[in-house]
Protein backbone atom coordinates (compact mmCIF):
# COMPACT_ATOMS: atom_id res chain seq x y z
CA UNK A 1 0.00 0.00 0.00
CA UNK A 2 3.01 2.76 0.87
CA UNK A 3 3.95 1.98 -2.72
CA UNK A 4 0.84 2.92 -4.01
CA UNK A 5 0.31 6.10 -2.45
CA UNK A 6 4.36 6.68 -3.41
CA UNK A 7 3.10 6.36 -6.48
CA UNK A 8 0.42 8.24 -6.23
CA UNK A 9 2.09 11.22 -5.28
CA UNK A 10 4.25 11.32 -7.91
CA UNK A 11 1.39 10.86 -10.26
CA UNK A 12 -0.22 13.94 -8.73
CA UNK A 13 2.81 15.79 -9.22
CA UNK A 14 3.53 14.80 -12.70
CA UNK A 15 0.64 15.88 -13.35
CA UNK A 16 1.27 19.85 -12.31
CA UNK A 17 -1.89 19.49 -10.31
CA UNK A 18 -0.34 20.54 -7.04
CA UNK A 19 -2.17 24.17 -6.74
CA UNK A 20 -2.21 24.79 -9.79
CA UNK A 21 -5.63 23.96 -10.13
CA UNK A 22 -9.03 25.80 -8.91
CA UNK A 23 -10.22 23.77 -6.14
CA UNK A 24 -13.48 22.58 -5.75
CA UNK A 25 -15.70 20.75 -2.74
CA UNK A 26 -16.56 17.00 -3.35
CA UNK A 27 -18.31 14.30 -1.08
CA UNK A 28 -16.11 11.30 -1.40
CA UNK A 29 -18.28 7.88 0.02
CA UNK A 30 -16.56 4.26 0.16
CA UNK A 31 -18.23 0.84 0.16
CA UNK A 32 -19.35 -0.38 3.33
CA UNK A 33 -16.62 -3.14 2.99
CA UNK A 34 -13.83 -0.81 2.40
CA UNK A 35 -10.83 -1.23 5.00
CA UNK A 36 -10.21 1.99 7.09
CA UNK A 37 -6.62 2.22 5.11
CA UNK A 38 -7.97 2.34 1.83
CA UNK A 39 -9.98 5.86 3.68
CA UNK A 40 -6.79 7.21 5.13
CA UNK A 41 -4.83 6.39 1.82
CA UNK A 42 -7.41 8.47 0.23
CA UNK A 43 -7.40 11.24 3.10
CA UNK A 44 -3.40 11.70 3.00
CA UNK A 45 -3.40 11.63 -0.75
CA UNK A 46 -6.05 14.85 -1.04
CA UNK A 47 -3.55 16.43 1.66
CA UNK A 48 -0.23 16.07 -0.15
CA UNK A 49 -1.73 17.07 -3.40
CA UNK A 50 -3.03 20.17 -1.47
CA UNK A 51 -6.34 19.80 -1.16
CA UNK A 52 -8.24 19.91 2.51
CA UNK A 53 -10.62 17.26 4.51
CA UNK A 54 -13.51 19.35 5.42
CA UNK A 55 -15.74 17.08 7.11
CA UNK A 56 -15.85 13.01 7.68
CA UNK A 57 -18.63 11.29 8.63
CA UNK A 58 -19.02 9.28 11.56
CA UNK A 59 -22.68 6.60 10.22
CA UNK A 60 -21.29 6.28 6.54
CA UNK A 61 -17.84 5.85 5.42
CA UNK A 62 -17.20 9.51 3.85
CA UNK A 63 -15.64 12.85 3.91
CA UNK A 64 -15.75 16.31 2.16
CA UNK A 65 -12.65 17.46 0.09
CA UNK A 66 -11.81 20.48 -1.03
CA UNK A 67 -9.51 19.81 -3.91
CA UNK A 68 -8.72 19.98 -7.69
CA UNK A 69 -10.76 17.69 -10.17
CA UNK A 70 -7.33 16.64 -11.50
CA UNK A 71 -6.25 15.34 -8.22
CA UNK A 72 -9.17 13.60 -7.63
CA UNK A 73 -9.40 11.65 -11.34
CA UNK A 74 -5.88 10.38 -10.64
CA UNK A 75 -6.33 9.22 -7.10
CA UNK A 76 -9.74 7.48 -8.41
CA UNK A 77 -7.74 5.95 -10.66
CA UNK A 78 -5.49 4.39 -8.49
CA UNK A 79 -8.24 2.44 -6.24
CA UNK A 80 -9.31 -0.94 -7.63
CA UNK A 81 -10.47 -3.03 -4.80
CA UNK A 82 -12.54 -0.72 -3.18
CA UNK A 83 -13.55 2.47 -5.21
CA UNK A 84 -14.81 5.24 -4.08
CA UNK A 85 -18.12 7.52 -5.15
CA UNK A 86 -16.92 11.22 -6.02
CA UNK A 87 -19.59 13.58 -6.55
CA UNK A 88 -19.40 16.87 -6.31
CA UNK A 89 -20.86 18.90 -2.95
CA UNK A 90 -24.23 20.28 -3.53
CA UNK A 91 -27.13 21.85 -1.36
CA UNK A 92 -30.17 19.30 -0.98
CA UNK A 93 -33.52 20.20 -0.17
CA UNK A 94 -36.73 18.64 0.94
CA UNK A 95 -38.81 21.86 -0.14
CA UNK A 96 -39.66 23.84 -3.15
CA UNK A 97 -37.37 26.75 -3.30
CA UNK A 98 -40.29 28.80 -5.58
CA UNK A 99 -37.85 28.89 -7.87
Amino acid sequence: MKYQVLLLLLSILALGVNGLAPQQQYLITYPKDAPQSDLDDFKHAITAAGGQILHEYELIKGFVVKASAQALDTIHTLSQQHAPTIEEDQTVTAQDQGL
